[in-house]
């Protein structure tokens, strides 16, 4: 899975998403066309030539001529190759039936998408937008809109039935925000809707941030039925950890959230950020207080009916909320949700991790091992005891009151300076690095 971040990087656009979307779909199809040329070679048998030959033949318009309006899906790829492999079962003694099976295996895997994009977007963009829409389109949510209570904004939000045009923000991030929606369903209409299914909110630290996302939608013209789309709230700071429970428990009681949940497999996928957390708390409490915030949205998440899945984001080293990961995961108790196990990989983690097939092949069984393990064996750690949780809240408190301190030192900022690498970080050449480019995490789901 790649993801492209807004938050953070203006040269991510809704044009940049398309052009990804377009090029990951372009990738797997050549893909497929070539697997299917040498399938060709090999299937010459009565029956069999003719789908075969016609398949390659779609394939090839769709991949290599221009300006080809894309006519194939994956269900038409999966059909003719399941045709082809009953024939061969049944009249050709299944002979070359493994190369077949494996393609299958693959359409089954990557689909038209290759990967999936997320859209991430940060939470004050969000605000800052429905402010504009109530200055100015007349109608969509009512005038006073900034300065009405969070349940009332909520309530206005869910209420949009006009479609806002774009050309009324003069903030190009506003503006590019507002399209969001309409590129994920061109994206779902050609890659499936795999190819781009969720929308992580940054910084959230409220139900309202949530519900703007649901709205967004909302007022380009969505039916409430018709949103595709997984809301995922990112929970980073100590303080938004803490309040995450009572967030998304008043999200949960919402009928029209509910009803979208409901469409949405009953599940709600929920980020919480390793990095960002570390960065504000400290590296013990970060994950004590993450700890604890699994536990909760855990117990609230089943007690409306819903399963959660915790996707975490967390970086390589200690400092940025990593270390073993395998470890990591084998530690939640059966108390917390681990029904699928989500995370990003980012920078040299990807590399030194995953860059060859032996360290990629160790890694993830580690990963698997540790799911698994944690079902097994699920008398091996006794859940933590009153005392347990109260010494680790105590020693996190202590260590958050000491990293707060060190934080706020008036001689931090020119240790830095002198003592890291930070003063040359001006002087690197990025720029056109990220015009050019996308910024991109991989998540392994």
């Amino acid at each position: 899975m790649a993801r492209g971040d807004r938050d953070g990087n203006p040269f991510v656009k809704c044009d940049t998403t398309l052009k990804v979307a377009d090029a990951l779909r372009g990738a797997i199809l050549k893909c497929y066309y070539l697997d299917i040329r040498r399938l060709k070679r090999r299937l010459t048998f009565p029956g069999v030539e003719e789908p075969i030959a016609a398949l390659e033949l779609k394939l090839y318009d769709n991949v290599f001529v221009p300006g080809f309006k894309i006519d194939i899906t994956t269900q038409e790829i999966k059909d003719t190759l399941v045709t082809v492999k009953t024939i061969l079962e049944e009249k050709h003694n299944s002979l070359f039936i493994s190369q077949v099976q494996s393609l299958i295996n693959k359409i089954d895997l990557f689909g038209l998408y290759f990967a999936s994009l997320d859209i991430r977007q940060e939470s004050t963009i969000h605000q800052k937008l429905f402010e504009t829409v109530a200055d100015k389109a007349d109608g969509i949510i009512p005038v006073n809109y900034k300065d009405l209570p969070e349940s009332e904004k909520i309530k206005a939000l869910l209420q949009i039935s006009g479609i806002v045009d774009a050309g009324i923000f003069e903030d190009e991030v506003a503006a590019d925000t507002a399209k969001i929606p309409m590129a994920v369903k061109t994206i779902q209409e050609y890659n499936g809707e795999a190819g781009c299914n969720r929308y992580i909110i940054s910084q959230c630290n409220s139900t309202l941030n949530i519900i703007e996302v649901f709205a967004l939608f909302k007022m380009q013209g969505f039916a409430n039925e018709d949103i595709n789309v997984d809301i995922v709230p990112l929970f980073e700071t100590i303080d938004d950890l803490g309040n995450a429970g009572e967030i998304m428990k008043t999200l949960y009681s919402i009928p029209a959230y509910k009803d979208h949940l409901k469409r949405r497999k009953n599940t709600q996928t929920i980020m919480l950020g390793f990095s960002d957390g570390t960065k504000d708390g400290g590296y013990l409490m970060a994950n004590w207080s993450i700890y604890r915030a699994k536990e909760e949205l855990t117990r609230i998440t089943r007690y409306y009916g819903f399963e959660v899945i915790f996707f975490d984001g967390r970086g390589g080293p200690p400092s940025r909320g990593g270390g073993k990961t395998h470890k990591f995961y084998a530690s939640m108790g059966n108390n917390i949700s681990n029904r699928e196990i989500q995370l990003t990989i980012q920078g040299q983690t990807i590399s030194s991790n995953f860059g060859i097939i032996d360290s990629a092949q160790y890694n993830l069984e580690q990963l698997l091992n540790a799911g698994i393990t944690n079902n097994i064996y699920v008398d091996r750690h006794a859940p933590l005891t009153g005392k347990q949780e109260e010494l680790l809240q105590e020693l996190s408190s202590y260590g958050f009151d000491e990293y707060r301190k060190l934080k706020e030192h008036p001689l931090l900022a020119s240790y830095l300076y002198e003592i890291s690498p930070l003063r040359f970080y001006s002087e690197t050449n990025i720029e056109a690095v990220r015009q050019n480019g996308v910024k991109h995490r991989v998540a392994f789901l």
